[in-house]
């Protein structure tokens, strides 16, 4: 009977989802010539395919970072599109996808049409918010914005005190001294060589930020150092120090430009836009696939911590890419702070099989860092945005004991074993020394894997990979200098780069295919019936990437997740 209502359910929904759908191609928008785009840019942007209508309908509106990047090249392209104002509120993303966005705009700006940007933020610093609208032409804050700009910091957890508190024993064991997971985990303040990485990438940051800024403004770098440092919080601060051009509510910036003559098309509008009817997307086929979150064996899907990459779905989706004889080259794009040792040398072995036929070119996000970078090693080409968090060449290994814990509980647990090392998974035992070495040597021959597929991919020799690997992390910047990336870019670049690669000319407009292919109808209506599994906010889901431990069940060592946020 529960059988029986559940597909009488489906067949209603695809009956609506139809209708819908068929409403909604018989209205398509009607964009006058002479329009101006409200590019409203705030929230977080995810990695993956663009939405496509059912997927709307199914689901909250989730935009990704495709769908905003196509939408800007339309507008680009749209002779219907006179300028475009942008929007600017809080962002959820981290730097390497700002500067994604940031290039997409710039691309914009050679259409000479206008880009004007507006400020809307409160009580919230606005560092990421003003270092993208800045790229505008003109800049203008809402006369109520309160939104410091107050210059960059980097925030660490520690968690070694805790512990003793809860009567746990947590043994930790890292390669090499910067892989600070381990740190995180068994200590209660930096190490040395924290420290020193720590101030490194912020100082790679803040080097991009104020540079940024110099370019876009037009100002002297001594002069907007200065600036920042004085933190500037109002409207008129921002304007006397000549980081924006006034103030402007939405409304007026409409007026300057023609008011009710000049109409103004809002995003959910202009996003039903067909791209081909402007000619873009048709042509040879460049496959996209997607590599996003923690890295685990099996297939992809949601835990508390958010998305999961699995080395299954992913290998499928290059074996895919690659058998499909109309794809011309690859994009694999990567957005993860690594995972299972196991199945990020599964998703390697994938890469290096796809490589042998087509060109795979690795587009790197927000992180491509430990295991993330490990399956991107072994790319054709790896491109990076300045701020993007990658490298973490190295293996982490963390055991709680929870006897004490328990005990404290009033729960006793007893173990029999019939091997000497019989015990190195039990949470209620101690680590022997000889446990220790026994997992040491293990790490070991993880870390020269790792070390060996990096000198292969980027034609360096292991000893040159371990003085820059040893668990360190680095800005997108900083690995082009030490050969850990081939050029500085975004998914654009990357594009360009697989076309070249495919011998297809750079003025010809391509068809991005992507992978792993959308689901049924049906099963995509089963999963929205099911629901899903996790829907929690961004900032606890970055706080449980933080706190919690990303071990697979069962597995001992794996290459960790690095968890560095710059605001």
């Amino acid at each position: 009977m529960r059988r029986l209502i559940r597909y009488i359910l489906i067949l209603l929904v695809i009956v609506l989802v139809g209708g819908v759908v068929l409403r909604r191609v018989l209205r398509a928008p009607t964009i006058k010539s002479g329009s101006y785009l409200l590019l409203d840019v705030g929230g977080s942007y995810s990695e993956g395919p663009p939405q496509d209508l059912i997927g709307s309908l199914l689901h909250r509106r989730e935009r990704t970072l495709i769908d905003l990047l196509t939408i800007i090249r339309e507008a680009q392209v749209d002779q219907r599109i006179k300028g475009v104002i942008l929007k600017v509120t809080s962002l959820e993303i981290g730097w390497g996808k700002v500067q994604d966005i940031r290039d997409a705009l710039l691309e914009f700006k050679k259409s000479s049409k206008p880009l004007m940007a507006l400020l809307q933020l409160e009580a919230s610093g606005s560092n990421k918010e003003y270092y993208l609208a800045s790229t505008a032409d003109r800049v203008y804050l809402s006369p109520s914005v309160t939104a410091p700009l107050n210059g960059l910091a980097a925030t660490f957890i520690f968690l070694g005190g805790v512990w003793d508190k809860l009567d746990i024993q947590m043994d930790v064991e890292k390669i090499r001294e910067y892989k600070t997971f381990g740190d995180m985990l068994a200590n209660k303040e930096m190490t040395a060589a924290h420290r020193e990485m720590a101030n490194s990438m912020l100082d790679s940051f803040n080097a991009q930020f104020i540079n940024g800024i110099v370019q876009n403004r037009g100002l002297d770098q001594d002069a907007v150092r200065a600036l920042i440092d004085t933190c500037p919080v109002s409207p008129a601060e921002y304007e006397a120090a000549h980081l924006s051009d006034g103030t402007r509510y939405l409304q007026d910036l409409h007026d300057e430009i023609g008011g009710d003559q000049t109409p103004l098309v809002e995003m959910k509008d202009y996003e039903q836009v067909d791209a081909e009817s402007l000619g873009l997307g048709i042509g040879p086929k460049i496959g996209v696939v997607y590599a996003v979150g923690g890295i685990v064996t099996g297939d992809s899907g949601t835990s508390i911590q958010g998305e999961m990459m699995g080395s299954d779905t992913v290998s499928r989706a290059l074996m895919d890419a690659t058998e499909d004889a109309a794809v011309r080259a690859i994009i694999f794009r990567i957005d993860s702070p690594g995972g299972s040792a196991l199945a990020s040398d599964l998703v390697w072995r994938a890469t290096q099989q796809a490589r042998k036929k087509k060109p795979l070119i690795v587009s790197m996000s927000d992180v491509a860092a430990s295991g993330g970078y490990y399956v991107a090693a072994g790319g054709s080409r790896i491109i990076a945005q300045p701020g993007t968090l990658t490298g973490s060449i190295g293996v982490v290994f963390a055991r709680a004991n929870i006897k004490g814990l328990l005990t404290r509980l009033g729960i006793n647990t007893e173990t029999i074993t019939r091997a000497p090392f019989a015990t190195l998974e039990d949470v209620t035992t101690p680590l022997t020394a000889e446990g220790r070495a026994k997992l040491v040597t293990e790490m070991d021959h993880i870390y020269d894997v790792f070390v060996d597929r990096v000198a292969a991919g980027r034609n360096l020799t292991p000893a040159r990979v371990n003085d820059i690997g040893r668990g360190r992390v680095w800005t997108g910047a900083q690995a082009k200098e030490n050969g850990l990336v081939d050029e500085l870019g975004g998914f654009m670049a990357a594009t360009q780069a697989a076309k070249t690669a495919a011998g297809i000319d750079a003025k010809q407009e391509v068809e991005l295919v992507y992978y792993p292919r959308r689901k049924s109808l049906v099963e995509r209506i089963g999963e929205a019936l099911g629901g899903r599994s996790t829907d929690l906010p961004g900032a606890w889901q970055r706080m449980l990437r933080t706190v919690a431990t990303p071990f697979e069940d069962g597995s001992l060592l794996t290459l960790m997740h690095e968890s560095v946020e710059i605001r």
